[in-house]
């Protein structure tokens, strides 16, 4: 049976770093629990390293060229010269970016980590038992997987719920505003930079409806 592919991108400013996370990423789901085993051994991780030496706005075009589907990043990124963010910084700015995007911390300054910043600790990892113990190992490989497919679940609902209710565009109020609403979260999980508010969505709301109509059609074409 074919495996299907998800991509990771790496971020870390120490390249034995990133090697080593590869080589965890390849050993995949092996030796975990026969269910583990069962449930996820149609996928394979591909890596894909992002260069420390883009800007941030840079690494995340490179993040959707490549079509990544999750990130694992080093929260210490400070002994790469030119680097003045941390991790969780870059983290955040990504996912303001690209609404929900899977994306893991490792690193060995957890108590560090938790003083300074504000990050949701199911996304964060000691790296060095990642490397060493096994479990750790296996546990986020299968988070990994898991919040991928959370995330694209996630855009599968929005748009067939906008299949569903786009035959009664303009009928009521409340059906118009659950279509802005669902454009928007499509287009804040495509590029949310580049989304419209739904302020200003709702001023335009006249004719509006059409014209997000035929950007959805496109959207949902796109699949």
């Amino acid at each position: 049976m074919k495996k299907k592919i998800i991509r990771i991108g790496i971020l870390d400013d120490d390249s034995s770093k990133v090697t080593q996370i590869i080589t965890q990423l390849l050993y995949g789901m092996q030796e975990a629990p026969k269910t583990k085993i069962d449930k996820y051994s149609e996928f394979e991780f591909k890596p894909y390293e992002i260069s420390i030496d883009l800007e941030i706005d840079e690494m995340i075009d490179f993040i959707r060229e490549n079509k990544i589907d999750c990130v694992l990043v080093d929260y210490n990124l400070s002994s790469f010269a030119n680097i003045n963010f941390t991790g969780v910084q870059f983290a955040k700015h990504l996912e303001s970016a690209l609404l929900d995007f899977p994306v893991f911390i490792l690193t060995a300054y957890e108590d560090e980590l938790y003083e300074q910043e504000i990050f949701n600790a199911y996304q964060v990892f000691d790296f060095a038992r990642y490397l060493s113990q096994k479990d750790e190992r296996i546990e986020l490989n299968y988070k990994i997987i898991e919040q991928v497919l959370k995330y694209y679940k996630q855009i599968e609902n929005w748009k067939e719920e906008l299949k569903k209710i786009l035959p009664a565009a303009g009928r009521s109020s409340e059906i118009d505003d659950r279509i802005l609403y669902l454009d928007t979260m499509l287009e804040k999980s495509i590029n949310a930079e580049k989304a419209l508010p739904d302020r200003i969505k709702r001023e335009l709301q006249v004719n509006r409806v059409d014209e997000l109509m035929k950007k959805i059609d496109k959207l949902i074409q796109e699949d």
